[in-house]
C-alpha cells in the first residue's frame, strides 16, 4: 500500500517537472520570438522610432563592426529567465494597451508622451544597473579618450552610478533628462 502512495507522489513530481520544463521552454521560445526587430517594429509607433534618423545613425545601428543592437538588446533584461519573461508580459501588455488606446499614431500625442516614456526607461535601466548595457559592454574594458570620460567610468566601480546616468541620449532622438533623474544619478546637474 505504501509503495502505491510513493508511486503516486513520484508520478506527480515527475509530471510537475515535465510540465514546468515545458512551460520554461515554451516561454523561452515566445521570449525569443517577441524580441526580434520585426516584432518590435510591427506597432505603428515603434515603426516610427525605428525609422528615425537619430536611431538609424546611432553607433548602435551604424558602426564599422556591423553590429546591430536590436530593441530587445537594450530594452529587455535577459540575464534571468524569470525577469525576462516578467518584463515581456508586463511591458508587452502595457505597450499593447497604450498602442491601441493612446492615439500614439498622432505625432503630437507621441511627441508629448516621449519625455515620460524616456524617463520611465531611464529609471528602469538605472534600477537594473545597466544589465542590458553590460550584456555587450564590459565596463572594465572601456577606455574613454577624455579625462572626464575616464573619471566617469572609474565611478562605475566605486559608486551607485550606472551607464544610463551619463549615456541617456545615445540611440534615440535627444530628450532632456529631468532634474529628478539627474539628481538620482548622484551626479547632479554637472554631468561629466
Amino acid at each position: 500500500m505504501k509503495w502505491k502512495r510513493w508511486l503516486a507522489a513520484a508520478s506527480l513530481i515527475v509530471a510537475g517537472g515535465v510540465a514546468g520544463a515545458g512551460a520554461i521552454i515554451a516561454s523561452t521560445v515566445v521570449n525569443r520570438a517577441t524580441s526580434t526587430e520585426a516584432f518590435c517594429t510591427s506597432c505603428h509607433s515603434m515603426a516610427q522610432v525605428a525609422a528615425d534618423p537619430h536611431y538609424q545613425q546611432s553607433a548602435h545601428r551604424a558602426n564599422a563592426a556591423g553590429v546591430l543592437a536590436s530593441c530587445s538588446d537594450c530594452h529587455v533584461p535577459s540575464n534571468n529567465w524569470f525577469v525576462e519573461t516578467y518584463s515581456h508580459v508586463v511591458d508587452g501588455v502595457r505597450d499593447g494597451i497604450a498602442e491601441y488606446t493612446g492615439n500614439v499614431s498622432d505625432p503630437a500625442v507621441w511627441s508629448a508622451r516621449l519625455p515620460r516614456l524616456a524617463e520611465r526607461v531611464r529609471e528602469e535601466m538605472r534600477k537594473d544597473d545597466g544589465a542590458t548595457c553590460r550584456k555587450c559592454h564590459d565596463p572594465a574594458a572601456i577606455r574613454p579618450a577624455s579625462e572626464a570620460g575616464r573619471a566617469a567610468h572609474a565611478m562605475l566601480a566605486q559608486t551607485h552610478v550606472t551607464c544610463i546616468d551619463c549615456h541617456f541620449n545615445l540611440v534615440h532622438a535627444p530628450i532632456a533628462a529631468s532634474a529628478s533623474f539627474l539628481h538620482g544619478s548622484g551626479l547632479g546637474q554637472s554631468r561629466p
